[in-house]
């Protein structure tokens, strides 16, 4: 197929993969972060520790306010700052992306993490700015994995590092597939996706966690739609992921390895994964960094033009992954228009010329949501 008759899902229908223009790889419009309850163990679950102080308690249950956004940039947990529900402030936050020159935000919200998408199909009619559903579940700790649900537990919670067996995964495998290639295929409630993911950092050796990644390769390789998924920790781990979409049926240039941000001070670290053909993704861009931060966007802007410089330009996606209030433009944060308004220029700044500035924005983010095209391996 010709890249003019190349297509992409987007939540009103396929569209023409050229008509995309500047893409955010991975954004959060409407979305739910928080603990799915306020009880210790649903805490635990999502690798978090409940606050237990009466301040801090207090702080987390509080509406966002702006007398509270100071605590918040210092790591502090509001409730109300991890739910983006309002559809008339994604809209205003939209369209100030569109005015920075924006076309398409992939969305990764999963099921589970407050998906909604008649809300996105919405938003796109509202704002003209083109928007690609995610699908799939975030990690096993989110949503109950069919028949693995004891795995989803860490080993240690389970006494023992469990064995992954056939019998574990191949039920709850088959499942999931056939719940991602219907999104992906058929749509929620007729509007479909155009990407797996985001997936979380998973380990192959947790039997739910491997189910999740056995089917997102499935489904990849059954209906041509691009995976999304977080770095690992861990290179091994991470290598090992690879290697199971790899064997699963994934094609691993059409992967986007995310939140990548950290590793950019370290730009030999990042080759492993260059290696394998994914796409690197800095996905943390526009954050205020703090004490804790072990990188900021000017890291990411050096370690961006020593990656072209080494041969690698095509294989690296720029985003923000927007997942809180306190993040949009609203709230004092940098918003969906961050990339495009201050990272680009500052790019530029450095020495990137319009032709590397194309490709990080627009060509390489094009060739992973495309379905079909002959550019898509090159």
């Amino acid at each position: 197929m010709s890249t003019t008759d190349a297509t992409v899902v987007a939540v009103t229908g396929e569209v023409p993969a050229a008509s995309l223009g500047a893409v955010l790889p991975h954004e959060h419009l409407l979305s739910d972060f928080a603990p799915p309850d306020d009880t210790p163990e649903s805490w635990a679950r999502t690798g978090r520790t409940r606050p237990t102080a009466a301040g801090a308690l207090w702080l987390y249950r509080a509406p966002l306010t702006m007398d509270l956004l100071g605590e918040v940039g210092m790591g502090a947990v509001n409730r109300d700052d991890l739910l983006l529900g309002d559809a008339g402030l994604a809209a205003a936050e939209l369209a100030a992306f569109r005015e920075a020159g924006g076309g398409t935000v992939v969305d990764l919200t999963t099921d589970g993490l407050g998906r909604d998408p008649a809300g996105l199909r919405r938003l796109a009619e509202e704002t003209g700015v083109t928007v690609v559903m995610g699908c799939g579940r975030h990690h096993p700790t989110r949503t109950a994995i069919p028949a693995a649900r004891d795995a989803a537990a860490p080993a240690s919670a389970r006494g023992a590092a469990a064995p992954t067996s056939a019998r574990d995964v191949a039920a709850p495998a088959e499942e999931l597939t056939e719940e991602l290639v219907r999104d992906l295929t058929e749509g929620v409630r007729g509007v479909r996706a155009g990407i797996i993911g985001e997936l979380a950092a998973l380990d192959p050796g947790v039997p739910a966690e491997r189910a999740l990644l056995v089917a997102a390769a499935r489904a990849a390789a059954a209906t041509g739609a691009a995976v999304s998924l977080a770095r690992n920790e861990d290179p091994a781990v991470q290598q090992r992921v690879l290697d199971l979409l790899a064997e699963e049926g994934a094609d691993l240039t059409r992967v986007a390895v995310g939140h990548c941000d950290a590793l950019s001070p370290r730009p030999d670290d990042l080759e492993p994964l260059l290696g394998r053909g994914v796409f690197v993704q800095f996905d943390q861009l526009g954050r205020l960094p703090t004490a804790l931060s072990v990188s900021d966007d000017q890291d990411v802007a050096a370690a961006v033009l020593e990656l072209a410089r080494r041969g690698h330009a095509g294989r690296l996606l720029l985003s923000q992954g927007v997942r809180a209030k306190s993040q949009l433009l609203a709230y004092g944060g940098g918003g969906y228009a961050f990339v495009l308004r201050q990272f680009v220029p500052y790019l530029r700044m450095l020495g990137a010329d319009d032709e590397l500035i194309e490709t990080l924005t627009v060509r390489n983010p094009r060739r992973l949501l495309t379905l079909r095209t002959e550019e898509a391996g090159s």
